[in-house]
């Protein structure tokens, strides 16, 4: 695995690998422990909501099922320190313009929704994450509303 998978992460979000070697996998990562953040707010991580998380890691960042599961694995060791929120929204706001923050908001609330349920302590988190990503509480409820919608149809 090693670098040549942060690689390909990079050149999927259109940039070229920078100085840090940790830049480009730090953004999956980063996303990965936001979403283990969401889905383990209300206490349980169920069986579900860890398939639709790596399922959303493997679409979003053109990754391989095994790779998705090594850096899911790793997001559930660094999100267990809770300092790592505010690095983690910060490397993705660093790297990610306003759409593409916006699509990490549609991804935690998928994963929010995979065991069709959203509770006060998922709800508040994904309020909190959003803050942090600099989406607006109307575009967190806009995309809340996009992810039902698609739930639905």
């Amino acid at each position: 695995m090693g670098d040549n998978m942060f690689d390909t992460i990079t050149k999927l979000f259109g940039r070229e690998t920078g100085d840090s070697p940790d830049a480009d996998d730090g953004l999956a990562l980063a996303t990965a422990a936001l979403l283990v953040q969401v889905s383990k707010a209300d206490g349980d991580f169920s069986d579900a909501e860890r398939v639709e998380l790596t399922q959303n890691l493997q679409d979003h960042f053109g990754l391989a099922e095994d790779v998705a599961a090594e850096i899911l694995e790793r997001a559930e060791k660094s999100q267990e320190d809770a300092t790592c929120l505010y690095a983690f929204t910060r490397t993705i706001t660093n790297e990610l313009d306003q759409d593409e923050r916006q699509a990490i908001v549609k991804l935690l609330w998928r994963v929010a929704y995979a065991d069709n349920h959203i509770d006060n302590f998922e709800a508040n988190v994904l309020a909190k994450v959003s803050g942090l990503l600099g989406v607006s509480p109307r575009d967190r409820v806009m995309l809340k509303h996009e992810v039902e919608a698609e739930l639905e149809g």
